[in-house]
């Protein structure tokens, strides 16, 4: 079955007012303040009349609430117990957390870490910098935008050609600022040029003001398991910035060898 087909079967076989009430948590969650219905309404481009049926059902269930005082909506705890459980589920091995961590201590800057799986690049650990805030629309377990990450690009870099035409089929990229790369060609050079560096940058593609630099974690097979990032203001950015190059890499082998992969040797930091 092609791509067209198998998307057309999968739509067919969705429930509309379910996908629909998904997509408005995920905005509510990416949002720093509570947000209005006509907010939602607009961004989702989902009727209004639609959307309050969906934010009542919302409510009922106890996911959303409004925010005292306002007629603005946000998440409540019973989304983060969902969250704790998927956490628990699929636990980062502590040694991997720990190297992020040390990461983040030692650069001051929001790092992350995220996997390979299920056929997805996910946002599976974040240690947050004790002088650059974490970026916000990011959250553990987080999934999209692979092609504008350093973290999603590092991680494509490493998958099967096959694999990889098939999740540019199913994960086509949106453009989010004026920097985003989006064209295929483009994009197809970009992940070659990150697989024979080691490394992948984002230069305010997936967010303003935000770049990021990320190194893959590889498994004891040598298969690609993840990869860890360093990300931060622009105004902190330096493309050659060798001593957070060498630190960000020599985590990432760290990463590997705890894994049990026993062959990457830590390259020497090239110039862009």
């Amino acid at each position: 079955m092609d791509v067209p087909a198998r998307d057309a079967l999968r739509r067919a076989c969705t429930i509309q007012s379910l996908e629909r009430g998904l997509k408005l948590l995920e905005l509510i969650a990416e949002q720093p303040d509570a947000i209005t219905a006509k907010w939602l309404s607009r961004i989702s481009r989902i009727n209004l009349s639609t959307c309050y049926h969906l934010l009542d059902t919302l409510q009922v269930a106890g996911y959303v609430r409004k925010e005292n005082g306002t007629q603005g909506y946000v998440l409540t705890d019973k989304v983060s117990y969902l969250n704790n459980l998927v956490q628990i589920r699929s636990a980062v091995p502590r040694k991997i957390s720990n190297l992020v961590k040390a990461l983040a201590n030692e650069t001051h800057e929001a790092c992350y870490l995220s996997r390979w799986d299920g056929g997805d690049v996910v946002t599976s650990y974040i240690a947050e910098s004790d002088q650059t805030d974490k970026v916000r629309s990011l959250y553990v377990g987080y999934r999209g935008h692979a092609f504008l990450r350093s973290m999603g690009k590092i991680i494509l870099a490493h998958i099967p050609p096959a694999e990889l035409a098939q999740y540019w089929a199913t994960h086509p990229p949106e453009r989010r600022t004026s920097n985003s790369r989006i064209e295929w060609t483009e994009i197809q050079e970009e992940l070659e040029h990150a697989r024979q560096r080691g490394l992948a940058i984002d230069e305010e593609e997936y967010e303003v003001d935000v770049c990021g630099i990320a190194a893959p974690i590889f498994d004891a097979i040598g298969r690609i398991w993840g990869a860890i990032s360093v990300a931060m203001p622009r105004s902190h950015y330096h493309r050659r910035d060798e001593t957070l190059i060498a630190c960000l890499q020599g985590q990432a082998v760290a990463a590997s060898l705890s894994l049990g992969y026993r062959v990457l040797p830590l390259e020497e930091v090239k110039s862009w």
